[in-house]
């Protein structure tokens, strides 16, 4: 009986060394194999960072590519012009920069505007050299115009920025949005006081590229001028004594004759003229930084007599029936072209 019950605890302290042992294996392989994941995962990571960086270069390039040959078609109209290049300088890659220390962190940001300024002034240059800027005018049209349409539509949406990128901002106060402008801006108050540029600065002030980024916010001074126009006036309103003098001014280069187009405020809503605030806000804010880096710009000399023949005048019952804020807007409207004109 004795010996039986050595035989059985002998048995059963063997089993359970064997289950140990077996239990210690499987944590052992278990261990490695939460190692093996872990080290998979990091890869899978690795690879993920990777794919999104290649897709989002592609994908952003091959939208540029499209807008850019609509700007550059000649059977595109303005207004698709207009929205091509909206859509250009949105999909610069650098917008898209997410701020991920991972892979994303400030170096990359400038390495990818790097990209888009080495880009765009490739482009842009092409298209500058089949243009000549001082014979330009915003109110031109058609495919003899095709170049300098393009050139406008690009000087008008310089501004523009990527939801993306807006909202990276507003998530994170630190990080500065920058439009395409304002790195063209900032490039050329820099040269202008004769601080150090940074290597995409440097691109865009060297030899004829700079003389494209001042012509770009010349134009665009004309051009969003155009637009406020746009919303102030309406041409099929010209009589015929109107039109004649018109075309003079046009046969004659703007020697003899008038550009008068009759303006709607009267009949025009409120939106319309906030947006023609806004219009002639930004055209002026274009040419005082324009100032502030001694140049100077004057307004297209059609623009001008246009501008300078608008006659923003209400009856006392007209005032009466617009009420007071929106006869405040036409002030501030008569103020702001008084500014633009000079």
């Amino acid at each position: 009986m004795k010996y039986s019950l050595l035989v059985l605890a002998t048995l059963a302290f063997t089993v359970s060394c064997s289950k140990v042992h077996e239990v210690e294996k499987n944590m052992n392989e278990m261990k490695s194999t939460t190692e093996l994941m872990s080290t998979t995962t990091d890869d899978m990571k690795e690879t993920t960072t990777v794919m999104y960086q290649q897709i989002r270069s592609k994908e952003a390039e091959d939208t540029r590519n499209k807008k850019f040959i609509i700007l550059k078609s000649k059977d595109e109209d303005f207004g698709s012009k207009i929205a091509a290049a909206a859509v250009y300088f949105k999909s610069f890659e650098y917008q898209l920069w997410s701020d991920q220390v991972q892979f994303d962190d400030n170096k990359t940001r400038e390495d990818l505007i790097l990209d888009g300024v080495n880009e765009f002034t490739r482009r842009a240059s092409d298209l500058y050299s089949k243009i000549k800027p001082n014979k330009m005018s915003p109110v031109n049209s058609g495919k003899k115009h095709n170049d300098e349409m393009a050139f406008y539509a690009l000087a008008a949406t310089m501004h523009m920025n990527h939801h993306f990128q807006e909202e990276l901002v507003s998530a994170r106060p630190t990080v500065k949005l920058l439009s395409f402008y304002d790195i063209v801006k900032e490039a050329l108050r820099k040269d202008n006081q004769g601080m150090a540029l940074n290597e995409f600065e440097e691109i865009l002030m060297s030899g004829i590229n700079k003389e494209i980024m001042t012509e770009l916010i010349k134009a665009r001074v004309d051009m969003i001028a155009a637009l406020a126009l746009k919303n102030l006036t309406d041409k099929r309103e010209m009589n015929l004594g109107q039109k004649i003098k018109a075309a003079i001014f046009k046969i004659t280069a703007g020697k003899l004759g008038s550009i008068q187009i009759p303006e709607v405020l009267s009949t025009t809503n409120e939106s319309t003229k906030n947006q023609a605030i806004k219009y002639l806000e930004a055209s002026l804010k274009a040419r005082k930084f324009l100032a502030s880096i001694n140049l100077e710009k004057k307004l297209e000399k059609t623009l001008l007599s246009a501008f300078s023949h608008i006659q923003i005048v209400q009856s006392e019952q007209e005032q009466e029936e617009a009420g007071t804020e929106i006869k405040e807007k036409d002030i501030e409207i008569k103020k702001l072209i008084d500014e633009l004109i000079q």
